[in-house]
């Protein structure tokens, strides 16, 4: 009966979290639409739910994580990323419309250049931005205090490692030769 005697969660650390999460959510709803100016233009595929923004927010993120995995040839690597987004996007356009307009949100709130030049060190464009910059941000997220913090790391982590795994195109860079050889249905 020790575990009753313990204090699970602190006031504090309710407190503290209710507030950063309160901030951050206000800061993700106000004023954060969609720029009209945006010179994205687009990846060229057919997304349903991500906007081009969005999927190259998504594309960088995701050649940030899997970079170990990715071919070295570009236009090998694009296609991989592609096939990332449309796994994400799929995976998106399927979640209730109320998680949807929350995951928007968040998108929006990444997007901003402010957030994006405090967070990742580029207010500019993803190009511009540090993988090691990147990766150093996202790790702080999955060990922060702020659970807030820690699940938009595993949210952001689990949708990228779904679209890539879940495709049979990127199964050969990790050199999984597929389900059936899985079996034992075919060998070789």
């Amino acid at each position: 009966m020790a575990i009753s005697r313990k204090n699970l969660i602190s006031r504090r650390t309710v407190v503290k979290t209710s507030a950063f999460g309160a901030v951050f959510l206000f800061l993700s709803t106000w004023n954060c639409k969609p720029s009209t100016t945006s010179v994205i233009a687009g990846r060229g595929i057919d997304c349903k739910f991500l906007d081009p923004e969005a999927q190259e927010f998504f594309s960088h993120l995701s050649e940030a994580l899997l970079f170990q995995f990715l071919p070295e040839e570009p236009l090998e690597k694009e296609k991989v990323l592609n096939e990332v987004i449309l796994g994400i996007d799929s995976y998106l356009y399927t979640l209730p419309i109320h998680t949807q307009d929350e995951i928007l949100e968040a998108i929006q709130f990444l997007k901003l250049r402010v957030v994006r030049w405090y967070l990742f060190g580029s207010g500019s464009h993803w190009e511009l931005t540090d993988r090691n910059v990147v990766i150093k941000t996202l790790n702080q997220w999955k060990m922060s205090y702020i659970s807030l913090f820690r699940s938009i790391f595993f949210l952001l982590q689990s949708m990228i490692t779904i679209g890539f795994f879940e495709t049979p195109y990127s199964w050969k860079y990790v050199g999984y030769p597929g389900p059936k050889h899985a079996l034992g249905l075919r060998h070789g």
